[in-house]
């Protein structure tokens, strides 16, 4: 299902607990214990534990996310190709780099400012 490729899956959660240790991400790790059912569940979990000066950068991440694990899903199963966690964040974090340089002022917000 969805909710188990983008949530449940273990190197999903993986992932989810990796972007919980950047600045403000912290509200990811309790919006994964949550007992969530489905996607949408689990993004309105993530906005409630975000504080709200951060949530518009949270639903970016949250698209960026999700879109990455979709792209490591189709490689494996279309071209046989495997990435590390640690390659996936990597190229997670660029993409939010290049986005917040594009101008997406609450995802830099969101990653690069104190808390």
């Amino acid at each position: 299902t969805a909710h188990h490729l983008f949530v449940e899956c273990p190197f999903s959660t993986r992932l989810w607990l990796e972007a919980a240790m950047w600045p403000n991400c912290r509200g990811m790790v309790a919006a994964l214990q949550s007992l969530t059912v489905s996607v949408p569940n689990f993004r309105e979990s993530l906005m409630l534990e975000t504080d709200a000066v951060h949530r518009q950068g949270m639903g970016s991440l949250f698209i960026l996310m999700c879109s990455s694990i979709w792209r490591e899903r189709n490689e494996r199963i279309f071209r046989d190709k495997e990435s590390s966690l640690r390659q996936i964040i990597t190229v997670i974090k660029d993409e939010a780099q290049a986005w917040a340089f594009a101008g997406a002022r609450a995802l830099r917000k969101l990653l690069w400012e104190p808390p």
